[in-house]
């Protein structure tokens, strides 16, 4: 007990720097007992515990000082190709070598544990750290030390997934008697303890290598030759390794099938003698001769490249996949299913950023974001009205609440917007089952697919006259894509590992994408301003938990589409109203402040708004009573109530419409006051000192904001291009401007809006 007293209180932190030197100095020798012991002990600080008993781990305990290669973890890659289960323990190197989880990393391979790829590949890499991180607290003595101690044993004793075979390789060969009698003492069933004539840690070529087996209690000592193997001895320098580049280079060339130096012999030897521990030869020549023969094939680095696949991707997707395997449909029902008939690929082409708005209803990140009472239909109006140029419907059930029966309701709802089903598509059957359902185009999440998956699911939604989205998060996996025959591109701007967003993303993909291919930005967008800063090549972006939890999802949906609002405002009669609401005009402006010359009286108001369908009716008044303007706007049942004058969001909360405020804008004062306004308000406007009287504002002001607003004050066809580009507006509220001799000209309205959704929209916005 005295071992774990010291190990435990060098955990608590109660024995002096100097004291734990001391005991060190003093520990000389351990017996098995103590080892046990500490193992034992050392596990019990495990944040977590599970158990495969039929894997096989291979690793060694280094110390040997000897440049070499990583053995142990090329075997690895080898064993399970030959369907040995392998439970690698390790960690990366000290003192500047290289070590089994260098040689990982190196490989691109993200070791952290996933125990339920372990399943699926029959391989895991268990990163010491992760499972003993109390072994920090002995850091710095063993430093400082300068000699091995029992700790540089303890690696391979410690494999957290309690493997009952292992191959130990040790450079300690004095210590081979104890470290068998440990693994004895701790329940191991068949274990080799291996050590090369020449210190290595492994079995070497370069003479005989001394062997402690146990099999089921009973420990044996013998040697054995590479002759054993049926290969010649070596010199150690041709086995020998050295830095990263180096070793990188030739476990690549191994596992490849392509390495004609003796480091492949190496290797090969030491797998060898994994397959008689395993069980799967019976002799160590059988097992160089069928671990050769896999190599030639290359089948080791087809099995780097599937375990790295798994492992690289993020644990959501791949909870997700699985869970997604237990809603595919049961069989590919295409009889009857017709061919899409909206354009998605021609949708995204009618502007330079087209919007693709997104219905969601939970999100793995922020949660929630509606209730069950989740109005899809009237979103997707919403969506549709408000010039998103294609809808994303999230159809996954278990993570985003979604469903396929949304896309019907959708479809039913909107005339002739597009309609993107985004699921995570691993089989074809779901292709046909979005298709049925009203879907125009997919979703193929290159992460989760291979790229001969995507070809092939191309080829699916194309016979369907739909088209699909390939989305990328990295350089490997828009290389992949790139490959395909693929026409659109996503760029997910999210760490799938943790969910933080990078518009950056989209910056750096973007650029590589050949210029024949659409792209979208995906994640992170929250505002105009975001979509202003992506790179030229980008076609659209896929906006989702930014509209769904928007306050006013029409006007977030407006400023996103680039769809510059317009309220013609001073319109006294039907005629005017009705052209208005024809032509495009998203607001009417009714005026009822008793000193402007374009007040309409009550009575003329109701003749004003009959019948009036699409087009929004505001009534604008100013420093009147809120009894008198409520009023009004409950007998001309208004859609908004403008306020042009000195009132307070005391005012703005005894209306019975949603507010439009004006906000005269003279110094910055004026826009901390709009500030304050901007939770009880759906829409500021800024106007020049005398609202209505078409004074200009002060546009320098105008550079640092970054809520959204409309324009007003001298707004003409002459300098809306100008105004639009200095201030980057929601919209315009023009009154002056569409008059001609004091009364409305239809012909002046016609070309605001002709301006606003084509020339100064490609001339401002897309440049």
């Amino acid at each position: 007990m005295e071992l774990i007293n010291f190990l435990q209180k060098s955990i608590d932190g109660k024995l002096k720097f100097s004291d734990q030197l001391d005991f060190l100095e003093s520990k000389q020798s351990v017996t098995a007992e103590e080892l046990a012991e500490t193992v034992r002990f050392l596990k019990s600080h495990m944040p977590r515990k599970f158990d495969l008993p039929d894997a096989v781990d291979v690793c060694g305990t280094g110390g040997s000082g000897l440049s070499r290669i990583n053995t142990s973890t090329i075997s690895a890659f080898i064993l399970a190709g030959l369907g040995v289960e392998i439970a690698k323990h390790g960690n990366r190197a000290s003192g500047g070598r290289f070590g089994s989880f260098d040689l990982l990393d190196s490989l691109g391979v993200n070791f952290k544990s996933y125990h339920h790829i372990y399943e699926n590949e029959g391989l895991l890499f268990m990163f010491a750290p992760e499972y003993f991180s109390v072994m920090k607290h002995f850091a710095e003595m063993r430093k400082n030390i300068g000699r091995p101690t029992f700790f540089n044993i303890l690696g391979p004793l410690l494999n957290p997934a309690n493997v009952q075979r292992q191959i130990i390789g040790t450079a300690f060969r004095d210590r081979m008697q104890l470290i068998a009698e440990t693994c004895r003492l701790l329940g191991r069933k068949k274990v080799y303890i291996v050590c090369g004539e020449d210190g290595l840690d492994e079995v070497t070529l370069c003479g005989k290598t001394f062997v402690c087996e146990l099999d089921n209690g009973e420990i044996k000592n013998y040697m054995i030759d590479p002759e054993d193997f049926g290969v010649k001895r070596c010199e150690f320098y041709e086995i020998a390794g050295g830095d990263k580049d180096i070793n990188t280079r030739i476990a690549l060339d191994i596992l490849k099938g392509k390495c004609n130096s003796r480091h492949v012999d190496l290797v090969l030897v030491n797998v060898a003698l994994a397959l008689k521990l395993s069980g799967k030869v019976k002799d160590l020549k059988e097992g160089y001769a069928l671990a050769r023969e896999l190599v030639q094939k290359g089948i080791p680095y087809e099995k780097l490249e599937s375990y790295k696949a798994k492992v690289n991707t993020p644990n959501i997707l791949l909870e997700i996949v699985e869970s997604k395997k237990r809603y595919l449909p049961l069989k590919c029902d295409k009889k009857g299913l017709k061919k899409s008939d909206r354009d998605f690929t021609g949708a995204l082409k009618r502007k330079k950023v087209a919007l693709i708005a997104e219905i969601k209803k939970v999100s793995p990140s922020e949660g929630k974001i509606l209730s069950q009472n989740f109005p899809v239909s009237e979103i997707a109006k919403i969506y549709e009205n408000s010039y998103a140029s294609a809808i994303s419907v999230v159809c996954e059930k278990d993570h985003f609440g979604g469903d396929m029966s949304m896309l019907p309701e959708v479809r039913e709802n909107t005339k002739s917007i597009p309609i993107l089903c985004k699921d995570f598509i691993i089989d074809e059957s779901q292709i046909y089952e979005a298709r049925r359902y009203g879907a125009d185009a997919v979703l193929l999440i290159a992460a989760i697919l291979t790229r001969e998956q995507i070809e092939s699911f191309l080829k699916v939604a194309r016979s369907l006259n739909m088209e699909a989205v390939c989305e990328v998060h990295d350089e490997k996996e828009l290389e992949k894509v790139l490959k395909t025959s693929a026409k659109i591109i996503g760029v997910n701007n999210r760490n799938l590992h943790d969910f933080t967003v990078d518009l950056d993303v989209t910056n750096r993909l973007a650029k590589k994408v050949p210029k024949d291919i659409l792209v979208i930005s995906e994640s992170g967008i929250t505002s105009r301003s975001d979509i202003q800063k992506l790179p030229e090549n980008v076609n659209a972006v896929l906006v989702g938990t930014v509209l769904m939890k928007s306050k006013n999802i029409s006007q977030k949906t407006c400023e996103l589409s680039h769809h510059y609002l317009f309220k013609a405002c001073g319109i006294r009669t039907q005629k005017d109203a009705k052209f208005c609401e024809k032509i495009g005009v998203n607001f009417i402006g009714l005026n009822f402040v008793p000193t402007s010359n374009r007040r309409v009286a009550l009575e003329k108001a109701e003749t004003v708004c009959r019948d009036l369908k699409r087009v929004k009716k505001v009534g604008v008044f100013q420093n009147q009573p809120v009894d008198e303007v409520n009023e009004i706007a409950g007998k001309l049942d208004l859609d908004y109530i403008q306020l042009s004058g000195d009132e307070n969001i005391s005012f703005v909360k005894e209306c019975i419409r949603p507010v439009i405020k004006t906000v005269p804008l003279q110094t910055q004062k004026d826009l901390e006051k709009a500030k304050e306004f901007l939770p009880y308000v759906s829409y500021i406007i800024f106007d020049g000192k005398n609202p209505g009287s078409g004074e200009s504002i002060n546009f320098s002001l105008l550079k640092s904001v970054e809520f959204p607003f409309l324009i007003a004050g001298g707004v003409t066809n002459d300098n809306l291009e100008y105004i639009i580009e200095k201030t980057v507006p929601l919209g315009i509220d023009v009154a002056g401007g569409i008059e001609t001799n004091g009364k409305v000209d239809m012909r002046k309205v016609k070309s605001f809006i002709n301006q606003l959704q084509n020339e100064v929209v490609e001339k401002i916005c897309f440049k």
